[in-house]
């Protein structure tokens, strides 16, 4: 009886480091881009140094982690669709300032790191925010995930797909647009 109850005390100390381990799975980011996403990439960011009206959307609930309320913003909220996620219909008032920042932050290199996957126990990607514009050859949209800190961009030249590295999450972006209930 005295050794079930070390185990139990065992199991109950290390259940909170089993969950913070777990949770690091959900982002296991660090590694360089490869050549192939650093070429898209540039490519990406010629794309975006000519963009204009560049307009910032808030996402709505996440579908899958709070279904009732993402169901019920679907009902009453004015929303609109960009790349398969609902977002808010009324853009985000962000400063043309701020956009540069965001812009200049997703075009470094150093703010990306190769997509770690599969990310288990992240409720699935689900873009927090989106940035959207358009030009002569169609519309663009770069989604940010927090909840999988990845930036996931949609062009003409397909989806480039990376994770957002840590201080480029922790002490920017995330600053810049503050996650919201």
């Amino acid at each position: 009886m005295r050794h079930d109850g070390h185990l139990m005390i065992r199991c109950i100390f290390l259940l909170p480091l089993l969950i913070l381990t777990s949770c690091a799975t959900c982002w296991r980011g660090g590694e360089p881009l490869r050549t192939t996403e650093l070429a898209s990439l540039r490519a990406v960011a010629a794309d975006l140094s000519q963009a204009k009206n560049i307009q910032v959307y808030h996402g709505l609930a996440h579908p899958q982690r709070d279904k009732d309320i993402y169901a019920q913003q679907l009902r009453t909220l004015p929303n609109r669709r960009f790349e398969g996620f609902d977002f808010h219909a009324q853009p985000e008032k962000v400063s043309p300032q701020r956009i540069r920042d965001i812009v200049n932050l997703y075009s470094d290199p150093d703010s990306h790191q190769a997509l770690a996957s599969p990310k288990t126990t992240c409720s699935g990607f689900h873009p927090d925010y989106a940035l959207v514009w358009s030009n002569k050859n169609g519309q663009r949209v770069l989604h940010i995930c927090y909840g999988c800190h990845e930036w996931k961009y949609f062009g003409p030249g397909g989806i480039l797909h990376t994770d957002i590295n840590e201080p480029a999450y922790d002490k920017k972006i995330t600053l810049w647009l503050p996650p919201k209930p």
